[in-house]
């Protein structure tokens, strides 16, 4: 016989565990993945059309007249070939030119994860989720901060495998700091296919890494569908103010004969590599991302590219970077309606801080990251899992923390919806004035979102419970998600691991250290 409740006497009913035991329920449950988000909230547009024009204009005067430096010999050579003026590695790019090349960059694509239930949609509405990358030290499990090791790393890339929000993983979720430096990317990749089944990264930190790379994925994809399909991006920054650099120029025209997904970001510090002016630093980056873009077009029309911006603050005081910067916000907001004037998708960094540990201010500068992207509309949303110290840790319990949030964000990106309406309202005739929701079958069958990882409960039961603070709460998240991961790892093929195993051991051989 079902329960009643008697309105009048609330207290009558006994108390079935409260939050900690429906969050315990929810752990002790599958992983549920959660598909490409599909925004349904309106963009946030701080200028007007004719605003984005001027931007535009300005960024294209930048490209026409004092123009941009692609430091590497046979780049030049491409840009003269293809119509630009060229002097030494100073290019300087007509703005009709520009439009010609970028036209062909896809509005949308797929990012193919070797498991097709893990394939996300970049581009339009789509918005998807990612991890951190190239941090060297960790806070680990135990809250010990120290240098991270390859096993570090996969431990993380397990944890963004159970992560239901997190939509590609891989890349150097931690910098295998036990690993030499020339080899690291050997490790990054194979440790990628092994521990996900979805869409993963790849190394373009020199060309023959990022031809091992892609290497790697042809063992596991095959050459005729990585040359069809994109299984891999990478990141290839631009170094503020202005200048494309050898190596990044180098493994960008790889992955760009390789059809596969270029994430294009300036490296700014706004003002200190940009002007201290908002829409003077927008254009001069909308200049250094739309060039690199064109260039993408010239060796492979079609291949897919992103605009990307990793914007960060400078404390003036040191030049260090900072986080939660109203201007950087303001400047993300900006770019995300030139990508949209572009047509092109586009990319930012999330939840990263400056902080040391797992503070309020960690949370404080992470969200006012997240939410210009959330609300700029950003495609691709890379740092979404425990960065602090400005990109140089990752702390496991704000990892964990930093989950619930993106799955906060993912649900507020769904929007409303009137599906339901008379359902919802016929449970409010039903229950009447005074009463209550909790019983109601509509309630049980669309519950709110429950935060894993904060504590709601009453200060008594906070501290009877030990007095856990987010980074304890999330470092406890963080071990329940690698039970689970252990319980059903993602299955790989032993001739595919094998085939994995023996490049790696071949080139380390070839690669001198």
């Amino acid at each position: 016989m079902q329960e009643t409740l008697d309105p009048k006497n609330l207290t009558a009913r006994p108390r079935r565990g409260g939050a900690a035991s429906r969050r315990e329920a929810r752990l002790r449950g599958p992983v549920i993945y959660l598909p490409t988000a599909v925004r349904n909230i309106p963009t946030y547009e701080v200028l007007a059309q004719d605003g984005l024009e001027a931007i535009d204009d300005h960024a294209m005067k930048i490209l026409e007249t004092i123009g941009i430096e692609f430091r590497d010999d046979a780049s030049a050579a491409i840009w003269r070939q293809a119509g630009a003026e060229v002097t030494g590695h100073r290019v300087r790019i007509a703005r009709e030119l520009i439009r010609k090349l970028i036209a062909t960059v896809p509005g949308e694509f797929d990012y193919h994860a070797r498991n097709s239930d893990r394939t996300a949609r970049v581009g339009g509405r789509n918005m998807i989720f990612g991890p951190a990358y190239g941090t060297p030290n960790l806070i680990d499990l135990d809250g010990v901060r120290r240098q991270a090791t390859a096993e570090d790393m996969r431990t993380v890339m397990k944890l963004h495998h159970v992560n239901p929000v997190i939509h590609y993983n891989g890349g150097y979720t931690l910098e295998p700091m036990d690993i030499p430096v020339p080899h690291r990317h050997l490790h990054m990749v194979e440790s990628s296919f092994l521990t996900t089944d979805k869409p993963i990264m790849g190394s373009a930190q020199s060309e023959f890494q990022a031809q091992d790379s892609l290497d790697m994925a042809k063992i596991v994809f095959g050459e005729q569908f990585v040359d069809e399909h994109v299984v891999m991006t990478a990141f290839l920054n631009c170094n503020s103010p202005l200048v494309w650099d050898q190596t990044q120029l180098e493994s960008l025209r790889l992955y760009a004969a390789h059809n596969q997904a270029l994430l294009l970001s300036p490296f700014v510090l706004y003002g200190a590599s940009t002007p201290v002016h908002v829409l003077a630093a927008t254009a001069q980056i909308v200049a250094e991302v739309i060039a690199g873009v064109a260039f993408s077009q010239i060796i492979r029309p079609g291949c897919r590219a992103i605009m990307g911006v990793a914007p960060m603050g400078v404390y003036m005081k040191s030049g260090s970077p900072t986080f939660g910067s109203p201007e950087v916000a303001l400047a993300m907001f900006i770019f995300g309606q030139m990508a949209r004037f572009y047509g092109i998708p586009w990319r930012t960094n999330g939840a990263k801080s400056g902080s040391k540990g797992d503070d309020l201010y960690a949370g404080y500068d992470s969200i006012l990251k997240v939410y210009p992207a959330i609300l700029g509309g950003c495609n691709l949303l890379t740092h979404c899992g425990g960065t602090i110290e400005g990109s140089l840790c990752i702390s496991m319990g704000k990892l964990g923390a930093d989950g619930q949030q993106m799955q906060n964000f993912y649900t507020m990106l769904k929007g409303v919806d009137w599906a339901d309406m008379e359902t919802a309202l016929a449970s409010l005739a039903k229950v009447g004035p005074g009463g209550h929701f909790f019983d109601e079958d509509y309630t049980r069958e669309n519950l709110p979102f429950l935060d894993e990882v904060q504590d709601n409960e009453r200060f008594e039961s906070w501290v009877a419970t030990g007095r856990k603070d987010a980074g304890t709460r999330g470092r406890e998240w963080c071990r329940k998600m690698l039970s689970k991961y252990e319980e059903e790892p993602p299955a790989l093929e032993a001739s595919t691991r094998e085939a994995l195993r023996d490049f790696v051991e071949r080139r380390e051989r070839e690669i001198q250290t």
